[in-house]
């Protein structure tokens, strides 16, 4: 059994095209469900309940290139009695390098199942209590690029169009 709390951390994109098995964990709101279905979840799922809410973590593992083949795809969490919960994984890269919710775990690669321990208190100091906000970096602003004069109508034909002979 692993210890996600030990494994090393993707730090930046380089490292995450480097790596050939990836670890991606996060996790997954479960307490708009009834309230035996909560409990169903927290004692068969590995599910846990923080500040008055259920969560459990998911842990998916794959290539860097089927994380990114893969992004905006739900990808569905079945539960007993016709539950289901989806997760979706938007493809931001530099916002999940920022979470730390990329973990390189290319020394498992030939492993054919990899199981890890319920970490329970990391997961809710790294991925609850101590979340912070993404920030989009701002796009440069180009100060010197020259201004495009958009063809007056009537003067001279505009792009793709004819003069209107008299």
């Amino acid at each position: 059994m692993i210890r996600i709390s030990t494994l090393p951390l993707i730090q930046n994109t380089e490292q995450f095209n480097a790596a050939t098995l990836i670890l991606l964990v996060d996790v997954l709101f479960v307490g708009d469900t009834p309230r035996k279905m909560r409990e169903h979840i927290k004692n068969n799922h590995g599910g846990f309940i923080y500040d008055k809410k259920t969560y459990i973590p998911i842990t998916l593992t794959g290539t860097p290139e089927s994380l990114l083949a893969n992004a905006g795809t739900p990808i569905v969490f079945k539960f007993d009695h016709g539950f289901q919960n989806d997760y979706h994984f938007n493809g931001n890269l530099e916002a999940a390098i920022f979470h730390k919710k990329l973990y390189d775990i290319s020394h498992l690669a030939g492993e054919a199942s990899i199981q890890f321990v319920k970490e329970e208190d990391f997961i809710v100091e790294r991925y609850l209590s101590g979340a912070r906000e993404y920030i989009e970096p701002e796009k440069e602003v180009k100060m010197l690029a020259p201004v495009v004069k958009m063809p007056a109508i009537g003067v001279k034909a505009m792009k793709g169009l004819a003069p209107v002979k008299k």
